[in-house]
C-alpha cells in the first residue's frame, strides 16, 4: 500500500471573485502568503470571460499596485486587492489568469494582530454609507510599528446584471505611519464626502527617515 504525502499549499494563493453577494466590493483578488517571508511580488493578469476565452482587449490594473510590485505581503499575511478592467470586454470579465513578472522578498515580521483601515463617521464609528464618510480609521494591533498605504474608491452605479466597476481612485497623499498597538483617524476634506464607497489598504516597506 502506497502512503499518500500531504500536498504542501502553494507560496502564495489567490482567490478573485467577480460578484461576492455579501455586501464585500465586486471584482475582489484575495491573496494569501503561505511562507514565513514577508514578499512583494508584481502581478500580471490576463483576463477571461464566463466562458473561460481570453479577452485581449482589456487592460487589468490594481486599485493598491500589486500590478507595479507596490503592496507588501507579510509572511502568512493577506491582502485584498481590487482588480480594474478598461476596454473593449472590460463588462465581460468573469475570471483571470494571474503570473508573476517579479518576487521580491522584503524585510518585514508577521502580522500577528488585528490590522485594518475603515471608513468612519464624525463619531469615529464604522460606516458603509458614503454620506457618513468623514475619515479613514487605521488599527495596528502589533507589538511593532508598521506603514500602511489607503486608497479611496469610488464605484460606478451597477449596469444591469454585471459586477460594479471602479470608477476613481485616489491613494492619501502619504503612507500612514502606525506605532505598535495604536489608531489614528485621517480626517477627510468635507468635498469628498459622499464620493467614495470603500476603503483600500495594504502594508508597504517601512521608510526610515
Amino acid at each position: 500500500m502506497r502512503n499518500k504525502r500531504s500536498r504542501s499549499p502553494a507560496p502564495l494563493s489567490f482567490e478573485y471573485v467577480a460578484k461576492p453577494g455579501d455586501g464585500s466590493p465586486d471584482q475582489t483578488l484575495t491573496m494569501i502568503n503561505n511562507t514565513e517571508s514577508a514578499i512583494r511580488p508584481t502581478l500580471a493578469f490576463t483576463a477571461h470571460n464566463m466562458y473561460g476565452s481570453v479577452l485581449p482587449d482589456v487592460e487589468v490594473r490594481t486599485v493598491l499596485g500589486t500590478h507595479l510590485g507596490a503592496a507588501l505581503l507579510p509572511g502568512h499575511g493577506t491582502v485584498e486587492d481590487i482588480l480594474r478592467f478598461d476596454g473593449p470586454g472590460a463588462r465581460d470579465v468573469r475570471g483571470v489568469q494571474i503570473s508573476f513578472t517579479d518576487v521580491e522578498e522584503v524585510e518585514h515580521p508577521p502580522v500577528d494582530a488585528g490590522l485594518r483601515a475603515v471608513m468612519v463617521d464624525l463619531d469615529q464609528k464604522a460606516t458603509m454609507d458614503p454620506e457618513d464618510f468623514w475619515g479613514v480609521g487605521v488599527a495596528n494591533g502589533n507589538p511593532f510599528g508598521v506603514q500602511v498605504r489607503v486608497a479611496l474608491v469610488a464605484f460606478e452605479d451597477r449596469v444591469g446584471d454585471h459586477p460594479r466597476q471602479v470608477e476613481d481612485v485616489v491613494t492619501l497623499e502619504g503612507d500612514v505611519d502606525l506605532a505598535s498597538e495604536s489608531h489614528e483617524v485621517i480626517w477627510l476634506p468635507e468635498n469628498v464626502r459622499g464620493l467614495f464607497h470603500h476603503v483600500s489598504w495594504c502594508l508597504v516597506p517601512q521608510t526610515l527617515v
